[in-house]
C-alpha cells in the first residue's frame, strides 16, 4: 500500500505541475467546494501542527504510523522515535503558527497528500516552510506516514 502511494505521490506531483491539482484554501470559493474528505485532512494536519506545537506526545504518538519517515529542512531524515524525542512543550507558548494554501490529493482510497505552506514564529532560519505529508488509513484510522519540510529559499535569511 506505502509503495503504490508514493509511486502515485509522484504521478500526482507531475499533473500539479501541469495545473491539473485542485487548491484547496481554508474557503472554499463557489465554484469549487471542499469536499468531504479535503475538510477532514485539513482539519486533521492541523490538529497535528497544533498537538506538536503544544508538544502533546500522545496525541502525536497515536497519529504517526509506526514506520513514519521525515525529512527535515535540511535534509535530514528520522523516524518514528526520533521525531517524538525532539518533541517537547513550549517553555513559554508562543504565536500559533500560520497554516495556509492547503492542497489535499487523493491518491487512492485511504491514502492522502497533504501539502501546505506554513509561518512558524521563533523559528528563525526556518519560519517559512512548504511542507507535504501523506496520510494512510490504518486499523480505521489516519496514520502520518510521510513529511517532507522544505524551507522557502527567498525568506531563508528573513530575520526580525
Amino acid at each position: 500500500m506505502r509503495n503504490r502511494c508514493i509511486v502515485m505521490l509522484c504521478a500526482t506531483v507531475l499533473l500539479s505541475i501541469q495545473g491539473q491539482a485542485t487548491t484547496v484554501s481554508n474557503v472554499a470559493s463557489p465554484q469549487s467546494p471542499m469536499s468531504s474528505l479535503q475538510q477532514e485532512m485539513i482539519d486533521l494536519q492541523k490538529a497535528f501542527v497544533g498537538a506538536q506545537e503544544r508538544g502533546d506526545v500522545e496525541y502525536v504518538k497515536s497519529a504517526l504510523a509506526d514506520d513514519f519517515t521525515s525529512i527535515e529542512t535540511n535534509g535530514d531524515s528520522s523516524g518514528k522515535s526520533d521525531f517524538l524525542r525532539d518533541l517537547h512543550a513550549p517553555e513559554q507558548p508562543g504565536p500559533s503558527p500560520i497554516l495556509y494554501e492547503f492542497k489535499v490529493i487523493e491518491l487512492d482510497e485511504g491514502c492522502a497528500v497533504v501539502t501546505y505552506k506554513a509561518v512558524f514564529a521563533g523559528h528563525q532560519l526556518e519560519r517559512y516552510q512548504h511542507l507535504s505529508d501523506i496520510w494512510v488509513k490504518q486499523g480505521g484510522k489516519w496514520k502520518l506516514t510521510f513529511r517532507q519540510s522544505t524551507l522557502n529559499l527567498w525568506s531563508a535569511h528573513d530575520l526580525d
